[in-house]
């Protein structure tokens, strides 16, 4: 994780090839840089779902609304 500078964390492809970004951030830590901001900004103006949180089960929530985890799915 956090390998190129302003790079999301993680990439999902969903139904419908629909393409979102996750940056999950520690609890206490969940401002993004500048870069990350930009890119934040970016990715959103192109149509791509993106969401930054440092809570686990908000990331899982959000996947699930939007149909890339199985309404099953959970954090273990």
């Amino acid at each position: 994780m956090g390998v190129t500078s302003g790079w999301p964390d993680f990439v999902f492809v969903g139904p419908q090839r629909s393409v979102f970004w996750l940056e999950l951030k520690r609890r206490g830590m969940g401002r993004l840089s500048e870069t990350q901001a930009e890119m934040a900004s970016h990715l959103m103006a192109c149509g791509f779902g993106y969401l930054c949180t440092s809570d686990v089960n908000d990331a899982v929530t959000t996947l699930k609304d939007l149909g890339i985890l199985r309404s099953t799915f959970e954090v273990q």
